[in-house]
């Protein structure tokens, strides 16, 4: 008898845990009545039930939920709460609200587990963001050449040196190249070849996001559990110990000279990076070595991890294009740089059509379905009279938005010249790359990967100058394929995120007589 009763102990709470999750659904949803729900057609629906959906199929739940309610705020229910998706008639109102009302800091934090992952850190510091903003966007035409020659040094250490062809994976060979060339930017030259920092750059960012996806499978009260249990949660906490130890003896260093006047950093190619302004610049509790070295380690996260998905996903999408694309491209380099003279900067602000094709790249398969996140600290009411009450998580269906049939046509295919059509049509071409539409570094209405307004990515200038520089190379000096019966790997989507799978596999080739023009 106590056999049988043990046996229908777990099954009974289980079930009951079923219920209360059910009933904990319907309340949540109860709370913001006024907004339908989507993931499923019943309201008692168990949360961790509503999670596993999300995790599953994100894109294809909040894209069914856009196309259904369009001009109308939904919600979504996870684990963590719910999601208010905001539709686009709010984007130039949501972009000002200050955020102190509602934080997209916060929001990140939250997505990214912040208590868990060491990102708590990005809502206490925000120097960073107004250094790449304010000083490092405006030297990019002098760290240019300094990018040029990383560029060249890293393809020929980590691209096969091969007239025949060879299989790489395209994956792990530019996760070093992405790494070499953030660390131009993020470092001090003492760091940007250390094997120990570009080992961090990338390796702490992989198990970032191997944490975050197997712990927000989980319910909220098990997160610190399903943590200590997970080697990739300690193997980043081991990745940031590593990080404190290699930079703190340097920035303590520069933290004394600063201080007593002794060093400031200069105008200069060697001294134009984000750790000698982040020493100029910050005060109070942030002026720590701790700290700076904490932040340095997550803008590595954030240019490494971005910058590769984009450098896999473009190089997929050229080869898939076949060689009509391939042939205007490089026609392309070949006339901008005869035309130049001197290939420079500007050269790559002239290479409309390879812009293009990174943005339709960025459109087809961007690194969150979801963007414009805002988590509200007060009640607030926009002027179409939608109300958000305080405490509430939002925001925007970026991906469904800019692949609405009313915005983009054909949405399914990919078109590499698309933009540079619409920049012709509506002499788009020349002007700032912070105003002219249709550039990839140009956030625009329906356009939000980069996000928009004032809080829009500040290191879009840096990526976008990357991948033209690292195209330039591959599309002049080698050739690619798929494996024999093999077609364009497929990307992995968890969550919101959108992954490359780390193991694929293509053909490449060196081309006996490379035109690179630096």
């Amino acid at each position: 008898m106590e056999g049988i009763n043990g046996y229908f102990v777990f099954p009974f709470i289980f079930l009951l845990y079923c219920v209360v999750d059910g009933l904990r659904t319907r309340k949540l949803i109860g709370k913001q009545a006024d907004k339908p729900f989507v993931g499923s057609p019943f309201t008692l629906t168990p949360r961790f039930i509503l999670n596993f959906l999300f995790a599953a199929k994100a894109a294809e739940l909040v894209e069914r939920g856009y196309r259904k309610f369009k001009d109308r705020a939904f919600q979504l229910v996870r684990n963590d709460g719910h999601i208010v998706l905001l539709p686009l008639a709010v984007l130039e109102e949501l972009s000002n609200i200050p955020v102190t009302v509602a934080s997209p800091n916060s929001a990140l934090e939250h997505d990214l587990l912040g208590n868990y992952t060491g990102l708590n850190l990005i809502l206490e510091s925000r120097a960073h963001h107004s250094i790449v903003q304010r000083r490092l966007t405006p030297r990019l035409g002098l760290m240019t050449p300094r990018l040029e020659s990383e560029i060249k040094s890293a393809c020929d250490e980590y691209l096969p040196d091969s007239r025949d062809w060879v299989e790489f994976q395209p994956y792990k060979a530019l996760s070093k190249v992405s790494a070499r060339l953030a660390a131009q930017a993020i470092v001090t030259p003492d760091f940007a070849h250390n094997p120990t920092w570009l080992d961090i750059s990338v390796e702490y960012t992989e198990n970032l996001f191997r944490t975050i996806v197997i712990v927000r499978l989980f319910p909220s009260w098990m997160h610190s559990f399903v943590c200590y249990l997970l080697p990739s949660f300690w193997n980043g906490q081991r990745y940031m110990r590593r990080a404190k130890r290699l930079l703190c003896p340097k920035i303590e260093e520069l933290l004394r000279a600063n201080d007593q006047g002794t060093w400031k950093p200069q105008p200069t190619e060697d001294d134009s990076n984000v750790l000698n302004w982040l020493v100029d610049t910050v005060k109070g509790r942030d002026r720590n070595a701790e700290i700076i070295a904490h932040v340095e380690v997550l803008l590595a996260l954030a240019a490494v991890h971005t910058t590769l998905l984009r450098m896999v996903n473009v190089l997929y999408d050229i080869t898939e294009a076949g060689p009509s694309l391939l042939a205007e491209l490089r026609a392309e380099i070949e006339d901008v740089a005869k035309r130049s003279g001197k290939w420079d900067n500007s050269s790559y602000e002239r290479l409309h059509k390879l812009d293009s094709v990174l943005s339709e790249s960025q459109r087809m398969s961007p690194p969150t379905t979801l963007g414009m996140k805002r988590m509200f600290y007060q009640d607030y009411t926009f002027e179409n009279g939608l109300h958000i009450p305080k405490g509430t998580y939002t925001a925007m269906p970026i991906y469904a938005i800019e692949n609405d049939p009313e915005h983009t046509f054909n949405p399914e295919s990919f078109d590499g010249l698309r933009n540079y059509r619409l920049m012709l049509k509506q002499q788009a071409i020349d002007g700032d790359d912070d105003t002219r539409p249709f550039r990839f570094s140009t956030p625009g209405r329906t356009v939000l990967n980069f996000g928009y307004g004032r809080h829009a990515c500040p290191g879009r200038h840096f990526a976008s100058l990357v991948l033209k520089i690292l195209f330039v190379k591959l599309l002049t000096e080698y050739e690619f394929k798929f494996l024999p019966g093999s077609k364009r790997p497929q990307n992995l989507m968890a969550h919101e995120f959108l992954f490359t799978w780390p193991w694929d596999r293509m053909l490449m080739r060196k081309k006996s007589e490379g035109a690179c023009p630096f």
